[in-house]
């Protein structure tokens, strides 16, 4: 004989005759109209044009970049002893402008049509002192001293980074 927890009469009789309720679905997550997909696949597509603008953009300053530490290169040899590496920063320089501004504008430019060229690339900027880097390319070295070299190698980071690029 088995014995049951509670009689059948047990509890509210009005409450016997109730069944439950089933729950209703989750709600899903994914949008169901055609509208909502439409605005995530834009927003998508923004996302994506952002981004690859961004990495054009990255692409496109690489060159100041390698400038840079060609420049700190230079800087860090000179610092050491060999001044052999101070016939670097002219070539670095061209280097950078063609970059900058264009083989076709840059190649051909010299003396004062050079310099008003770099002036045109950062106007902001102090007019770069080319006499003293073309005497760095070609005069003998040894004589300079680390305090005339300094504000050259300033200027010249200075406008590497600050110069615009007018040719993209």
């Amino acid at each position: 004989m088995s014995k049951t927890l509670f009689d059948p009469d047990w509890g509210n009789p009005s409450l016997r005759t109730l069944t439950e309720l089933e729950a209703p679905e989750p709600v899903s997550m994914f949008p169901s109209s055609p509208g909502w997909w439409i605005l995530w696949a834009l927003l998508l597509g923004l996302l994506a044009r952002s981004l690859w603008r961004q990495r054009q953009r990255y692409l496109r300053e690489q060159y100041r970049r390698d400038a840079l530490a060609q420049l700190n290169s230079i800087q860090q040899r000179v610092d050491s002893g060999a001044t052999e590496a101070l016939r670097e920063l002219a070539p670095l320089l061209r280097a950078t402008a063609i970059a900058a501004a264009g083989r076709h504008r840059m190649v051909s430019l010299q003396g004062e049509a050079y310099l008003q060229a770099l002036s045109e690339l950062a106007p902001q900027n102090d007019p770069l002192p080319l006499a003293q880097l073309q005497e760095l390319a070609y005069a003998p070295l040894g004589h300079q001293k680390p305090s005339e070299l300094e504000p050259l190698i300033r200027s010249l980071e200075e406008w590497i980074r600050q110069h615009r690029c007018v040719h993209a």
